[in-house]
């Protein structure tokens, strides 16, 4: 069977703690037509160290040495130029995909058999693993949680199904990660996996999502998330929402979306125990919060990457 090319983007900077984790991971993919195309963006730790030592074991692994400190979108876009694959994976450094085995991988290629889809929305919360909700912290399940409730109202409001798979209807806050490489387009906010959605749909092309729980798909390399990390993150997030309003790549209001998906999580989780609807509502304050605090940041997208999680 003819295997299309997958090329694996991965954006790198400073990440000594997990790399060696996410290429790892990598070099096991249960398909042969892939590479993993890395960008070192002006990495001072041993990250650059752990990189090359992978480049030189499998020939699958190529990188490249940049310095540009404007974000994943800069990294992504400057090593997409160098990718060969037809199809296009961005796997962030502390993301590994759970691609089961060969029938797994090729199930999701061959969905771009279709020449009408052009990407793969996330279907699941990249937290949405047993093993990692069991042995997760407080922060971890609020982020869980809250995106397993919102995804589930994507869905439920925003998609149709059609021959086995779930399309997207209206690209209203999907994430895509998998797509063409002759879709690609240069994101400049901080929510470029959104910007890229939009991109996609707007050239006409259909994407999808899977149901199927087990089908390949994002895990992190973590399992805790700090309480203060998460709130700056979420200031972050806020501030993609403005950035993508701003730009009018996206427009999204209190009445016409927002209201409507937190009244969703928060009835669902209440609906799911005492514990969990505890845990959302803990989330809904933070977010408003950080939501309120982002009103008042003139944050660059440059700056904006920065606001990350610690690993």
């Amino acid at each position: 069977m003819f295997q299309k090319k997958i090329s694996f983007l991965v954006a790198v900077h400073n990440e000594e703690k997990i790399i060696g984790k996410t290429l790892n991971h990598l070099s096991k993919i249960p398909y042969e037509n892939y590479e993993v195309v890395i960008g070192l963006d002006g990495c001072d730790d041993k990250s650059e160290e752990i990189v090359k030592k992978f480049c030189g074991k499998n020939k699958k692994f190529r990188y490249y040495k940049l310095n540009l400190r404007q974000g994943k979108p800069a990294v992504i876009g400057a090593i997409i130029k160098k990718a060969k694959g037809e199809i296009i994976f961005i796997n962030d450094a502390d993301w590994m995909y759970v691609f089961g085995d060969l029938k797994g991988m090729e199930k999701l290629a061959d969905v771009f058999n279709n020449p009408k889809i052009g990407g793969i929305a996330e279907s699941f919360p990249l937290e949405w693993h047993q093993d990692r909700l069991k042995n997760s912290n407080l922060g971890y399940k609020i982020e869980a949680y809250s995106t397993y409730f919102w995804y589930d109202f994507q869905k439920k409001n925003f998609t149709y199904k059609k021959d086995g798979l779930r399309y997207v209807k209206n690209p209203k806050m999907f994430l895509t990660n998998i797509f063409r490489k002759k879709l690609y387009e240069e994101n400049f906010s901080l929510g470029d996996d959104f910007e890229r959605t939009i991109n996609i749909f707007n050239k006409g092309y259909k994407i999808i999502l899977f149901d199927d729980i087990n089908m390949p798909r994002i895990k992190t390399i973590y399992n805790t998330i700090p309480l203060k990390d998460m709130f700056t993150q979420k200031i972050r997030t806020a501030i993609a929402r403005k950035q993508l309003n701003k730009e009018k790549v996206m427009k999204l209001g209190i009445k016409d979306y927002y209201f409507f998906a937190v009244w969703h999580i928060f009835k669902n989780a209440w609906k799911s125990g005492i514990k969990i609807g505890m845990i959302i509502t803990w989330w809904i304050i933070m977010t408003a919060i950080a939501t309120f605090i982002a009103e008042f940041k003139k944050i660059s997208t440059r700056e904006g990457w920065k606001m990350r999680v610690r690993r």
